[in-house]
């Protein structure tokens, strides 16, 4: 996915990001793509700086892959409820 900067994304980990999990960020966190002053521009290598939604403290580097608009999310969420329904555990 192509981020652009002060964009607010929910953040699902992809394999990557979960492989190298420096951010402490949780799924379905809200994050906003910061540009740290001397740092590369969202979308370098597939990767941005994130920060708080809210205070646009910086957080970390994630992959472009684990951030989501609000309707993926949600459709990610619906998929996930659906999944745990079949197999009998809600």
């Amino acid at each position: 996915m192509k981020v652009r900067g002060g964009q607010v994304l929910y953040y699902v980990p992809c394999l990557l990001d979960i492989a190298d999990a420096r951010t402490g960020l949780e799924v379905g966190d809200r994050v906003k793509v910061i540009t740290p002053h001397g740092c590369p521009p969202p979308n370098a290598m597939r990767h941005c700086f994130v920060g708080d939604a809210e205070t646009g403290e910086f957080i970390g580097l994630v992959a472009t892959s684990s951030l989501h608009t609000k309707g993926e999310y949600a459709a990610w969420l619906r998929a996930k409820i659906a999944e745990k329904k079949q197999q009998g555990v809600l």
